[in-house]
Order: structure tokens, then C-alpha cells, then sequence
């Protein structure tokens, strides 16, 4: 017999026909001139952490026309079988003929200052697509990503929101940092991904009793019985909380821990005042305030008490329920409300606003589309795989948890002020991370057990996004949010079917700590073969790599591709060795890599292409600020042969020819550091044989702040 989930009791219809926009606004907040009050000038000013998970948002769909994001712009997309783009979804994945691009849910400003009110559902609240372990691994589709209209169920999946309809969510980004490479956890639900940010693992290995895959994680009588990162908090000495209403949507991760389950009355446990881990993982705090508003309004009083009389904890989790979460179904404005408010209680204290670190992420992508195949490990990782069985797609074998889609994520601190942007890989276990980090360097180590090796070595600790030599103290400017008002109308799938466009412009960037490479080394057995390499002086994290073939056919669903694109990852100062198939003599094969790597090669072994190679260096004979991309053009031939470089972007240069005599090889250096802020995108070709190109597409790292591609 299936479990009763939480949720299903707390979320009901009740919520959703209910629904209406907040009617009340929030002041415009004042500069504050409040300062710290022990400025180290690093990570130690940090004296609050304060995280909110929202729902079941993926990043195009929020953020995909933003500019300066890796967004509908993007020119490091994968092709899909049949030789379309990421962007042009099949209707079924086996048939690519009929096929729908992104739209927008709704009209410019469609559904801002609707009067009255209205519970109607509308473009910007709609009610949500599937997102369980099946359909987001048939979304995912052994990592040619062409599964998401078939497996979601229709055009939905593709629909996303912009700037008119998310003027508060823009506003934040713009003013702080957003994440446009932080993944959810698990290719899955909500359940699986909360417990992933509460305690680091869905036990995948088996090492606690069975693993949570689909919908465990949220259930009545789970009691998962590893140590959740409250625990290992309170073992630190960090002070903690969960802020909680007696509606939080089945939100609270921790309930579904053993510890916390006995303690929790909507669990089945006994309530144990006095007890920490009831009075601050499961206690619910005071509710005067009632109807529409009050879950929000309750939440917000609290944590302003708690900052107006010195108690605010060293580490917050905030709850809310399905009408402030922003879960389809309900509206981003109702979200909007909420997350202001969070911030004016902060600011009741300048000085704790001034010490705090905001982290705003979404548990899941729901159903909707996002263009980037998410980081996977390769087979028999520890902990990353678990048994698999999906009939329609004829799999009965291992799937990789995750990592899965990309969500939103906005970091708000004096330290991440500015309208940054930063694309370190990351994950739901990245805020542990952060914490883990920040308590290791307050001297009270909180150390989470239960990430795996592999996503520590592949997930950022979200330090990333940070500058904490150089705070801006005080609350920005941010649009009032009591006037936006979910439409009443659900815009209709319009019929041009064209691509989105993103807005024009640039952010700027903070350094990454990975810096990947990719060469085609040569061929062998019917394969091509590949030296992927991670290495820089500033390099702590390691890189991914994933290798598609271009040249081959749509699958049949029974076909499911679980073997194929090929997965690496390259731990730092490290190369690994990779291969690409061959079809016949004739290859086309991309790989792709972190913050808009790409690297694509394309030949054929029976023409005078195999006698050709180009070697690719960063550092070789320069220091680690400024790198060069060096070519080396080699022909192992009988002929001379005249290579063509061309600039597809970035940079203006015009293209120009290097001849190399037979068993000859040359060099060119192109600077991207001095033309570019690091970006580059250069093709070689030659006329000696038209089926032969060689792409690369990245970034120079110098660990320095640069800009966005």
C-alpha cells in the first residue's frame, strides 16, 4: 500500500481555489547604514545563514531570457538525434518532424494589475507538469535530452515566464548574484531533492535501509534514518532553526527524519517542548494572522522578532506553504510577497541584514524545460546509482541519481551585491557545503557524512558567488510587489513556433574553479579518441565532460540510450582518456563541458582529414593570469595543407590561413584574456577537405572577476 504523503493533506484543492494575489505592499526598504560588527574580510563576517527553498521552477523557464545568463542565447547547445536543436523538442522522441520551440506563457505584463482579484487559474500560475523519477529520466533521456514534450505529457513543459511577468525575481537577480549552473539534486521529485539539502544523500548506496528515489523523502512514517544536517549542526554547537507554520506543504525536510519524526505530531510523534529538535526543527511558530496572507505574514513576524531581540539563529530554514512557495499552481507574485518580506525582517537590524547570507533556491524543475544536460558520473560511482526499472523505455538497469535539471538560485548577502552572475556546477548539497565551510572557519566544523565523493569533487560550496573583501551594506532598491496580480486568462500555445530571444547584454562574472580542455587525440579500434584535461594553478574543482554523437539515429523508446553520451569527470590537475564512436569512416562528435564549454569535431577517416590534428594549450609558457589559447596545427600527410581559422564570436579578427608542409606543424596564439574577458569561439578548417572542422568554444580562467559569454 502506497504512503500518504503530507503534503497531500496540507496542499488539496482548498489551496489552489483559493488562490489570489497578496493584496498588501511592502514599503520600498532605505539604505542602511548598519556595519558589521567583527570585519574580517572574509567568510568570517558571515554571522547568519538564512535558506529558502521555493518550488518546482527549472532556470529557462524562470530565467532563460535574463541577459547575460546561460539562457536562450546560449551558442553551447547540444544537437539532437536527427540533427535539430536543443530548442526544437520533438513531440515524441522518436520522430523529430513535428517539434515545439519554448513559448511564453503570457503577454507582456498580462497578468499584473488584474481588479479584481481572481482565484482563476492563469499563464503564470498554471498547474504544473509531471516530474517524478520516471518522466524526468525519460525528459533526460539517457542524455540526449530530446525526451521532455513526450514525457511531460505536451507543450507545457516548454512554456517560461520573463522579466514582465517575474519584475521582483529580475529585480533580485540584478541586484545580488544568481547561479545559472545550480542543478537540483536528483532527477525526481520534491522529496528526494529536500532531502538531499537537509541531510546531503537519498542513501543511494543503501548503507541506511532502502533509498529514495521517486516520491520518498515526504512521506508519513518514512523515519529516514541517517543523520540529517540539523544534527550534525547541533553536534557543532552552530545554533539552528526551521521557521514553520502548521501549513508548510509538507515542505520540512527534517519531519521525515527518524530524529524529528518521533517529535512531530503531524508525523504520528509526541511533542516534546524543551527538546531542541522539537522546539526548532518541528515547532511551528505562532499564527495570529489569518486568511490568505497569514502563512507568510506569521513566518516573516517571526523571524523579525527573533532579529529585533537578538536571537536570530546562526542557521535558518524558512518553510512556507504551497500558496507562498511558487509551486505551478500558484503564483510567482504570491512568492514575491513572501521573499520581501523575509528581507524587510532582516533589515528590522541593519547590522544582522549586513551579516546575513540569503540563499534562494527551487527543489526541482517541476516539468518545465531546461537546455543544459545536467553533470553525470560515470557508471558504478559510489552512491550515485540506483537499480532502475522503466518499462515503456526498456530499462531495467542502474540510473544515475543526478545531478539533475538546473534551477534558480539568488544569493543575497552585502558579499554578493552587484548583478553577478556565477556558473560554478552545483547542487542542492552546495549549501551544505557553504555552511560547512563557514562553520569550519568560525572554528565550529559542521561536517555533513553523507555527500559522495563524486558530488564533492563536481558541486561548488557556493564561495563562488561571493566577494567578501568588498560588501555593499544595506537593501537595494527592489519593486513593490503588492500590485502584481496572477491573470485570469491562460494564454494559449501561439502558432509561430519560433525561437526566443534573450535579452541583449552582458553580466558580470565571477571566476570558476575548474578550467577544462578537450582534444581529439586520434582514432583507434573504430573509435575516436579523446584526452579531457582539468588543470590551472587556481583549479580545486573538477570538471565534466560528456561526448554526443551527431551522426546518430532517433532511438525508440525501448532504445533507451543509458550508455550513451559517453560521461567523464576530471578531478583538478588531472586528464582521463575518453572515446567518440565512429560511423563507418565518418564522425561528428561534440563534447561539452562546465560554463559553456564545447568542443566539436567533425571528419572523415577515408579523406584528408584523418592526417590532421590540432592540439589545444592554455598555460603552456605563461603564467597563471594570463593564458593564451595556443593551436597547434599539425598535418601527418603527404601534401601540404592550409588551415583556416575563423572567429564565430567574440572576437572581430578576420579569418586567416596558416599553411603546414607535410609531417610540418604550426602554431597560433590567440589572447581572448586582452580581446575577449577570456571567451572564446574558434573553428579550423581547410579546403583540402570540406568535411573536416574542428570547434572549440570556452573560457579562459585567470581567477579573476570577468564577464558573462
Amino acid at each position: 500500500m502506497s504512503k500518504l504523503s503530507r503534503r497531500t493533506l496540507l496542499g488539496g484543492a482548498a489551496a489552489i481555489t483559493g488562490a489570489a494575489a497578496v493584496g498588501a505592499s511592502i514599503a520600498d526598504p532605505a539604505e542602511a547604514a548598519g556595519r558589521p560588527r567583527h570585519p574580517h574580510g572574509d567568510i568570517r563576517d558571515v554571522q547568519h545563514v538564512v535558506v529558502i527553498m521555493q518550488e518546482n521552477r527549472s532556470f529557462d523557464h524562470y530565467f532563460g531570457s535574463m541577459k547575460g545568463v546561460r539562457g536562450f542565447g546560449d551558442r553551447s547547445t547540444i544537437q539532437l538525434p536527427g540533427g535539430k536543436s536543443v530548442w526544437e523538442q520533438p513531440v515524441t522522441p522518436t520522430d523529430g518532424a513535428a517539434t515545439q520551440y519554448p513559448w511564453r506563457l503570457s503577454g507582456a505584463k498580462s497578468w499584473q494589475g488584474a481588479t479584481p482579484p481572481s482565484a482563476e487559474l492563469g499563464a503564470a500560475n498554471y498547474g504544473g507538469t509531471s516530474h517524478g523519477w520516471d518522466d524526468q529520466h525519460g525528459a533526460w533521456f539517457g542524455g540526449l535530452m530530446n525526451g521532455w514534450y513526450y514525457a511531460k505529457g505536451g507543450p507545457t513543459t516548454l512554456g517560461y515566464l520573463d522579466r514582465a511577468d517575474l519584475p521582483f525575481h529580475y529585480a533580485l537577480a540584478d541586484a545580488y548574484t544568481i547561479g545559472d549552473a545550480y542543478h537540483c539534486s536528483v532527477l525526481s521529485a520534491t522529496g528526494p531533492n529536500r532531502t538531499y539539502l537537509w541531510g546531503g544523500t537519498i542513501n543511494a548506496d543503501r548503507k541506511h535501509g532502502e533509498f529514495i528515489a521517486n516520491e520518498g523523502g515526504d512521506e508519513l512514517g518514512e523515519n529516514l534514518p541517517w543523520q540529517s544536517y540539523a544534527e550534525t549542526l547541533q553536534a557543532a554547537g552552530v545554533k539552528w532553526r526551521v521557521y514553520q507554520c502548521a501549513d508548510d506543504y509538507g515542505d520540512n525536510g527534517l519531519e521525515y527524519f527518524d530524529t524529528f519524526a518521533k517529535l512531530d505530531p503531524s508525523q504520528g510523534g509526541q511533542a516534546a517542548p524543551g527538546n531542541v529538535f522539537y522546539d526548532n526543527g518541528v515547532k511551528n511558530v505562532p499564527e495570529p494572522v489569518t486568511g490568505l496572507s497569514g502563512n507568510a505574514d506569521n513566518l516573516i513576524a517571526a523571524i523579525r522578532a527573533d532579529v529585533v531581540g537578538g536571537t536570530l539563529p546562526q542557521v535558518s530554514w524558512i518553510v512556507n506553504n504551497q500558496f507562498f512557495s511558487e509551486h505551478p499552481v500558484t503564483a510567482p507574485s504570491n512568492g514575491a510577497y513572501f521573499l520581501r518580506g523575509v528581507f524587510e525582517a532582516l533589515n528590522a537590524d541593519p547590522d544582522v541584514l549586513n551579516s546575513t547570507v540569503v540563499i534562494i533556491n527551487y527543489d526541482e524543475n517541476d516539468g518545465q524545460f531546461d537546455h543544459v544536460p545536467p553533470p553525470m558520473p560515470t557508471p558504478g560511482e559510489t552512491d550515485e546509482f540506483v537499480p532502475g526499472t522503466m518499462t515503456e523505455y526498456g530499462v531495467n538497469a542502474p540510473l544515475p541519481v543526478g545531478l539533475g535539471f538546473r534551477v534558480p538560485l539568488i544569493v543575497a548577502s552585502p558579499w554578493s551585491r552587484g548583478g553577478w552572475v556565477t556558473s560554478q556546477v552545483s547542487d542542492h548539497t552546495s549549501v551544505i557545503q557553504f555552511i560547512e565551510k563557514w562553520t569550519t572557519a568560525i572554528g565550529k566544523p559542521a561536517i555533513s557524512p553523507n555527500i559522495s565523493r563524486w558530488r564533492r569533487s563536481i558541486c561548488g560550496d557556493l564561495t563562488s558567488a561571493f566577494d567578501f573583501t568588498s560588501p555593499v551594506y544595506g537593501l537595494p532598491h527592489l519593486p513593490d510587489t503588492g500590485a502584481l496580480i496572477p491573470e485570469t486568462r491562460y494564454t494559449p500555445l501561439p502558432g509561430d513556433n519560433t525561437m526566443p530571444r534573450q535579452e541583449a547584454g552582458t553580466k558580470r562574472a565571477r571566476p570558476v574553479s575548474c578550467q577544462p580542455n578537450a582534444v581529439l587525440t586520434g582514432f583507434r579500434g573504430g573509435k575516436a579518441t579523446f584526452s579531457f584535461t582539468n588543470a590551472a594553478p587556481f583549479v580545486t574543482k573538477a570538471s565534466h565532460f560528456a561526448v554526443y554523437d551527431n551522426l546518430a539515429g532517433v532511438p525508440s523508446l525501448s532504445e533507451y540510450p543509458g550508455a550513451f553520451p559517453g560521461q567523464y569527470t576530471v578531478r583538478p590537475h588531472a586528464t582521463v582518456a575518453g572515446t567518440g564512436p565512429v560511423d563507418g569512416s565518418r564522425y561528428d562528435l561534440t563534447v561539452t563541458g562546465p560554463n559553456r564549454f564545447l568542443r566539436r569535431f567533425t571528419g572523415d577517416l577515408a579523406a584528408v582529414g584523418k592526417d590532421l590534428s590540432v592540439d589545444v594549450t592554455y598555460y603552456e609558457g605563461r603564467s597563471e593570469r594570463e593564458p593564451q589559447l595556443r593551436l597547434s596545427l599539425a598535418n601527418h600527410g603527404k601534401s601540404a595543407v592550409t588551415f583556416t581559422i575563423t572567429h564565430n564570436h567574440y572576437n572581430s579578427a578576420r579569418p586567416h590561413t596558416i599553411k603546414v608542409a607535410p609531417h610540418g606543424k604550426e602554431e597560433t596564439v590567440i589572447d581572448p584574456v586582452r580581446t575577449s574577458h577570456g571567451w572564446y569561439d574558434v573553428t579550423v578548417t581547410t579546403h583540402s577537405d570540406t568535411a573536416w572542422s574542428q570547434r572549440f568554444v570556452g573560457h579562459l580562467e585567470t581567477g579573476k572577476d570577468s564577464i558573462t559569454g
